[in-house]
């Protein structure tokens, strides 16, 4: 440990020393500002590869020639925006970082509330809302390596303990060294897991304000080093908090190095930033190359279109039929109904299976009737709301097609619909449902 903190302090001292230019300035900024976004959200699962977040973040144009969900975009600009105002916090030696801008932060990256999958400790699977911006309403706990799991704070224990690391933040942060400060706050931080998804991602850009407020370059954690960071950090829960200073240590050596690089003039591009983009390009080729046949077709029908429907009809019905007598949903494939069984556990059409031909441009889907408004005057009226699935070689789109413009969403036919993009599909469905009632209201 102390030989790594000895080299530190040595790139530290040289680097004190040196003046760099404009341009040498501009593009280290830009280099961290890549690495440390990618690298944070990829760790997450944003399959956004390294060069569509360049042309994302530094050209502002949608990266063609795959499909990303909207919500992988929205939250790479949105960290982008987060590490920028670490930034300019730090910049401010007057200002202290409080609880509040934590909780701002948790607002920039996670953007706008959603639905999120969760599991509980008996393994089963449920739905929960995540609110930006508050600490978390329920407990949340992960699975380790070995089937144990690991209990992050109750949440009612979680404001206490927030206050408590930030008066301990206050009464360390001119006494202990700035990367042990950053790597024991952002363990703490983690143990706390005050939010109930954005914990890692916000612990990062924390660690980052403390650095960079004390004089450091950012640190950035590889999502290829993901499994080293983990038990490193699962070393300090068991006790070991100096393996994981030494890891973080590490990292700030690799970010001074490389700071130091840029003042100088030299290159600052890894050897290995091509050979990351060849291994995205492999996966994404392979999943491109998958040709929709009877199989993959039927599981996107099982896991997307049917769970996609249900939740269709079932807030038709929970929330409509107040305003109409009568409700139907109805389910066609080239003009031939069929049934589901929205009862059963796991869905299964009666009578779909013999309608799916993969190789041909096939049309299903749901149409929504509502009858009979229920009004004082005695006028009436009904609509009609069609959700549309359109199965290609290699994809499926979903949509609706009404007054307003096309709302859907595209996925290659191997990659099922996840529950955001289900859930914010089902609340445009309702938007636009409630917009065409008031539509009909007006003409009575």
């Amino acid at each position: 440990m102390y030989n790594i903190f000895d080299k530190i302090n040595q790139l530290q001292s040289e680097l004190s020393g040196l003046k760099i230019s404009d341009k040498d300035q501009r593009r280290l900024d830009e280099k961290f500002r890549l690495e440390f976004n990618y690298n944070s959200n990829h760790m997450e699962g944003n399959t956004l590869t390294y060069q569509d977040t360049k042309v994302l973040l530094l050209k502002d144009i949608l990266p063609q020639g795959k499909l990303y969900e909207m919500r992988e975009l929205d939250e790479m600009r949105a960290h982008d925006a987060a590490f920028e105002m670490i930034k300019e916090w730090a910049a401010d030696k007057e200002r202290e970082i409080s609880e509040t801008d934590i909780k701002n932060l948790h607002k920039i990256i996670l953007v706008k509330n959603y639905w999120n999958d969760a599991k509980s400790l008996k393994a089963q699977k449920s739905r929960k809302e995540i609110n930006v911006g508050n600490y978390k309403e329920s407990p949340n706990h992960v699975e380790l390596q070995n089937g144990e799991i690991f209990h992050y704070a109750e949440p009612i224990e979680v404001p206490a303990k927030m206050q408590e690391l930030m008066e301990w933040y206050q009464d360390e942060k001119d006494s202990l060294h700035p990367i042990t400060l950053a790597a024991v706050f952002h363990h703490k931080f983690v143990l706390i897991h005050p939010f109930d998804d954005g914990n890692g991602r916000i612990s990062r850009l924390l660690m980052n304000y403390i650095l960079i407020r004390q004089g450091y370059p950012p640190v950035v954690i590889k999502s290829a080093n993901k499994d080293k960071y983990l038990n490193a950090l699962r070393l300090a829960d068991a006790g070991d908090m100096e393996s994981f200073i030494t890891y973080m240590a590490e990292q700030a050596e690799w970010s001074l190095e490389t700071t130091i690089k840029a003042v100088n003039g030299v290159s600052i591009e890894e050897a290995n930033d091509w050979e990351k983009e060849i291994t995205l390009l492999s996966k994404n080729l392979k999943s491109i190359s998958v040709i929709r046949n009877f199989e993959n077709t039927n599981e996107r029908i099982q896991d997307s279109v049917i769970p996609l429907f249900k939740e269709i009809r079932n807030m038709a019905f929970e929330k409509f039929l107040i305003l109409f007598k009568d409700i139907d949903l109805s389910y066609v494939i080239d003009g031939c109904t069929f049934n589901i069984d929205f009862d059963s556990n796991s869905p299964n059409p009666n009578n779909l299976l013999n309608l799916i031909k993969p190789y041909d441009d096939q049309q299903l889907y749901c149409s929504a009737s509502f009858y009979n408004f229920i009004n004082e005057n005695k006028k009436s009226f009904d609509i009609y709301r069609y959700i549309n699935v359109r199965f290609d070689k290699k994809k499926y789109m979903v949509y609706m097609n009404d007054t307003e413009p096309q709302y859907s969403v595209n996925n290659l036919i191997n990659k099922p619909l996840s529950n955001i993009e289900i859930s914010e599909f089902v609340n445009e469905f309702c938007r636009r449902t409630v917009g065409e009632i008031k539509k009909n209201i007006e003409k009575l």
